[in-house]
């Protein structure tokens, strides 16, 4: 072979699991030819048995600008490599980093490149030495994370005895040597039950199940808060069905861990949920009567304090959704009430949430009585606290809509919209919110002038920043002070975009529609009789009702949070894979699963709103069907002449969840659309 040594051949390309690394020093960071800067990662996770590790490289190489899920954006432009280097290194160092590995041989194969994509940083714990932390990875269930899969714990634990499929992990090996020595049932962060003694795993079509060593049985060991060593040091990926914890951690619990029997628990009379009912389950099998009796009386007065703080919350939530009424009508506003009650859950939900409809409908004015019922903003006088950003037809970046470095006279320019002063001052005031509204949104393109917060919205509230200039020309600009290179964009900023639909404006991307809910409100008839709610003596004041970020988001009652149910589940997916089957690009992704449920747990549970079945058909118009678009020929089968097609036929078939009356007509008016037009935006 020329003096070439051929190598073992281990698959090309993205593997089916991921690796947790570190950047040990900035002497692992490097300027590639290309001019990209490259991190150089040690992992800190095993690689699967059936990956030949003789010829791996010990460290994984990361392009920094390839891997936008950091957080973190080189200057490629700096004439500074040493610089660009101290930038990226104070960003990038005390952070672990889960990578999906993609090896890849040289054109003569004598050389194996491994290369690393799909990064997500997680923080280190002050103080950890990660040269002395190594990884084991765990597969974890839940209620939520699985498609028709066991439903509660004791489901769970009767399958995985018996050998029965559980689900799907991804990501994950699916050779029979790659079975994980233990899994996890999760029920919260903070409560879960580890399964040890697992030595086989099988992969079907519909998942994996699992089996012991011959002759053994699988143990368990609860995890509850009070647990920190194991809680504390987890690495975990939002959306994803692997855990990391610690080895020196995972062999302490396994040696906890006991024989034990699937138990379903039930108490009628005081409506014990499962995931309630799991804290008695938890305990081991041989625990003594009195422990029993007292761990019983600790769930009565758990389920005792639930209650009341359900009913507390109920009552807030209630309260503010009465109060937002009340303002619309003091405000000469008329708008039907599932419509506030669909953008206040909308809201409350996170995200982008879109308002479409008419001219003249009054978006802008939902906003504004929006924000005078959370005590933002009043009629009377302006709030720097709500910002109405004016959309020009002529953004084409986010420097329009953010600003520029004036290089020439050393300056930060902000741009005119308020924009950055706003985001500015809600970082420094995190405890209050803020409300950003982009009116006209879609004058010009979305995905265009805001492209960066479409980015940061997806990441959770501590890694949400926007960078405003190249951090290198801070020491530059005299204002520098003022308005740093980079802003938080904290929980604290909720986002709201109004949309006229007609010939002036752009059709929204599908990034935009994935983050989005696109709320169209209904016009209230002309001829109904209105009456303005006079304002009451004994109503409160606007000051005693302005309310802080954590008031906010604590209106949702947790403690009664009902998440997607396997029906709903298996609905979703019917959907998904009849779009997905006429369009690879068509269908419906985790995140707006994710989504959908945030949705129906924010939705407040109030008498004469909006039900379940209503909000769920809500949420198909709004993050599903505003996808479904393009010619007779792809969409005919789907949705016919609006009654015959196999959405509605799907709709027909689970009317136990909904009615779908709002989805229907979305679908009767596609197939107008497709039958006049040939084709449905």
């Amino acid at each position: 072979m020329g003096g070439h040594i051929m190598l073992a051949t281990i698959n090309e390309g993205k593997q089916d699991f991921k690796m947790v690394g570190y950047l040990a020093s900035r002497d692992d960071l490097d300027i590639t030819a290309k001019g990209s800067l490259r991190a150089r990662l040690y992992p800190s996770t095993d690689w699967p048995e059936s990956i030949d590790i003789t010829n791996i490289p010990h460290q994984m190489s990361m392009i920094i600008n390839n891997n936008y899920h950091i957080g973190f954006t080189d200057d490629e432009s700096s004439s500074d490599p040493e610089q660009r280097k101290d930038i990226a290194f104070d960003y990038l160092k005390n952070k672990w980093f889960v990578t999906t590995p993609s090896f890849n041989y040289s054109d003569s194969g004598d050389r194996l490149f491994l290369n690393a994509f799909d990064v997500e940083v997680l923080p280190q714990n002050p103080g950890t030495e990660p040269s002395q932390v190594w990884f084991t990875r765990i597969p974890q269930f839940s209620v939520v994370d699985e498609y028709n899969r066991p439903n509660n714990q004791y489901e769970f634990e009767d399958a995985l005895l018996k050998g029965k499929v559980l689900g799907n992990v991804v990501p994950w090996p699916a050779d029979a040597s790659e079975a994980p020595r233990s899994v996890i049932w999760k029920n919260s962060d903070v409560e879960m039950s580890f399964y040890v003694g697992i030595e086989k795993q099988e992969k079907t079509t519909r998942g994996f199940a699992y089996f012991p060593k011959n002759g053994e049985k699988i143990r368990r060991v609860g995890i509850t808060v009070d647990d920190t060593d194991w809680l504390s040091n987890l690495l975990t990926l939002r959306g994803k069905d692997v855990m990391y914890v610690p080895q020196d951690i995972v062999l302490r619990y396994e040696k906890r861990a006991s024989e034990f029997h699937p138990q379903r628990v039930t108490n009628t009379e005081t409506n014990i949920t499962d995931k309630q009912s799991e804290n008695i389950t938890i305990s081991e099998d041989n625990v003594e009567e009195a422990k029993i009796g007292k761990q019983v009386t600790k769930l009565d007065d758990t389920i005792m304090k639930s209650t009341v703080k359900s009913d507390l919350n109920n009552s807030k939530q209630s309260r503010f959704i009465q109060r937002f009424i009340q303002q619309t009508d003091r405000m000469g506003l008329h708008y039907n009430v599932k419509d506030l009650i669909n953008f206040h859950t909308a809201m409350e939900s996170n995200g982008l949430v879109i308002l479409s409809g008419l001219s003249g409908t009054g978006k802008s004015k939902l906003v504004s009585a929006y924000a005078t019922t959370l005590g933002i903003a009043d009629q009377k006088t302006l709030s720097a606290r709500l910002c109405f950003v004016p959309v020009r037809p002529f953004w084409a970046d986010d420097s329009d809509l953010l600003g520029y470095a004036d290089t020439v006279n050393s300056v930060y320019r902000p741009g005119d919209s308020r924009l950055v002063e706003t985001l500015l001052a809600a970082d420094k005031d995190p405890n209050n919110l803020y409300i950003v509204v982009f009116d006209e949104m879609n004058l010009a393109r979305v995905e265009h002038y805001f492209s960066q917060f479409l980015s940061v919205l997806e990441l959770s509230s501590d890694s949400r920043y926007v960078q405003l200039y190249n951090p290198q020309l801070s020491n530059r600009l005299y204002n520098q002070e003022t308005y740093p290179s980079r802003i938080k964009v904290g929980s604290n900023v909720l986002f709201v975009g109004t949309v006229n639909t007609d010939e002036s404006t752009f059709q929204f991307s599908d990034k935009v529609l994935d983050r989005s809910n696109v709320i169209s409100l209904h016009i209230v008839p002309f001829n109904q009789n209105f009456k303005n709610a006079p304002a009451s003596e004994n109503e409160d004041s606007m000051d005693t009702m302005k309310m802080s970020t954590e008031d906010y988001f604590n209106l949702v009652d947790k403690n009664n949070a009902k998440p997607l149910t396997s029906e709903e589940k298996s609905l979703l997916w019917d959907i998904h894979s009849a779009l997905n089957s006429k369009d690879r690009n068509l269908g419906i992704g985790w995140r707006i699963v994710q989504q959908i449920e945030s949705f129906l747990i924010s939705l407040p549970d109030i008498e004469n709103g909006v039900s379940r079945g209503e909000a769920f058909d809500l949420q198909l118009v709004q993050r599903v069907l505003t996808k479904v678009r393009g010619s007779e020929e792809l969409l005919r089968d789907l949705i016919e002449n609006g009654d015959d097609g196999i959405l509605v036929k799907i709709f027909d078939n689970n009317k136990t969840i909904s009615k779908f009356t709002e989805s229907r007509q979305i679908v009767q008016q596609k197939a107008r659309e497709l039958k006049l037009y040939g084709f449905t935006m």
